[in-house]
């Protein structure tokens, strides 16, 4: 059983139908649809078989029961989960270039902040803590994820998110007493945005750095030049970090890229579940972001197919070779 705590979102996406244009109206195809990160892990990887116990916090309106009925029908353990009197759903809305790539983004995520508490969580700890695997993401207020990193005993997965809400996690892992955690994935922007000015655009140097807070492994995202890693022993402190980069997986086409970051750190959490070894894991994860992309939703509803497909999960499960490759992090 995973746990993931985070947002269920009403996603509503516009994908240009020309160049976009700052300031002006824009022809585009409309869409709309049920995501949040916390959701999309919770999608991906009951895609790929894993039991998903979802704790969430849904609107007290209209929205917010669209949304539950549809994590019912993907099939979410839900028993966690809440819905406060008189809040708001949780909204995300973006716009799309032609190149499905994000013009601008804007997120309504006060239900999270509001009532996803430690207090929230404490009465739910002892089915946290028997999770295989708990991932949440820096959605959550800062006090809620230091409660999580000083109280929870399963290993633990998570995302930056957001280049704004990047240093909430490093804030949370400095908060917090002695805390370990397992996977801390981000991409470039939200990486440069910890890094400042004094470490400038050495990805080495910021992972030495979060590693130093109690983070095992480190997979920043670099888009089309695929990823970078760094990992140690949690438990051997002293230890140079195994730091490698793998190139990407190359989509058919780009379709969206909404969604994949939370199918990248799915794919890791999956392999991890398997019994895949460090940095290999990253492999899984670039193959989700790559099916992903090529669909026009968050989520690829063919993700398995995708891995029985192109990946022998066998050979990547017992492999212990990577392959290191220069990568440009300007």
């Amino acid at each position: 059983m995973i746990t993931i705590i985070g947002a269920t979102n009403i996603d509503i996406i516009a994908a240009t139908s020309s160049a976009f244009v700052a300031h002006d109206s824009n022809p585009s195809h409309i869409t709309m649809g049920i995501g949040g990160v916390g959701k999309n892990y919770a999608h991906n990887l009951s895609l790929l078989g894993e039991q998903i116990q979802f704790i969430s916090l849904f609107g007290d309106d209209y929205l917010g029961d669209v949304a539950r009925k549809e994590c019912k029908r993907l099939g979410f353990d839900l028993r966690l989960s809440d819905t406060p009197k008189g809040a708001r759903s949780s909204m995300f809305l973006c716009i799309n270039n032609t190149a499905g790539q994000m013009q601008a983004g804007a997120a309504d995520v006060e239900i999270i902040e509001k009532f996803l508490t430690p207090e929230f969580l404490a009465p739910r700890l002892t089915q946290i803590n028997n999770s295989q695997l708990v991932l949440f993401d820096a959605n959550l207020p800062v006090e809620t994820m230091v409660w999580l990193l000083e109280n929870c005993t399963a290993p633990m997965m998570a995302d930056t998110v957001s280049r704004k809400k990047a240093t909430r996690i490093t804030d949370a892992l400095a908060q917090a007493h002695n805390p370990h955690l397992h996977t801390l994935k981000l991409n470039r922007i939200e990486a440069q945005n910890i890094l400042g000015p004094d470490l400038g655009k050495d990805f080495p140097a910021l992972c030495k750095k979060i590693h130093e807070l109690g983070v095992s492994n480190i997979y920043i995202t670099l888009g089309n030049e695929g990823v970078f890693c760094s990992g140690t022993p949690f438990e051997l402190e002293l230890v140079q970090p195994t730091q490698v980069s793998f190139p990407p997986v190359a989509p058919k086409q780009v379709v969206d890229t909404n969604g994949a970051g939370d199918a990248f750190l799915s794919g890791v959490a999956y392999a991890f579940l398997q019994g895949v070894d460090f940095p290999n894991t990253a492999k899984y994860g670039l193959l989700a972001s790559k099916a992903t992309i090529e669909v026009p939703s968050v989520v690829n509803p063919n993700l398995k197919e995708e891995y029985e497909t192109l990946y022998n999960p066998t050979k990547l499960i017992t492999t212990t070779k990577y392959e290191q490759i220069p990568i440009n992090i300007g």
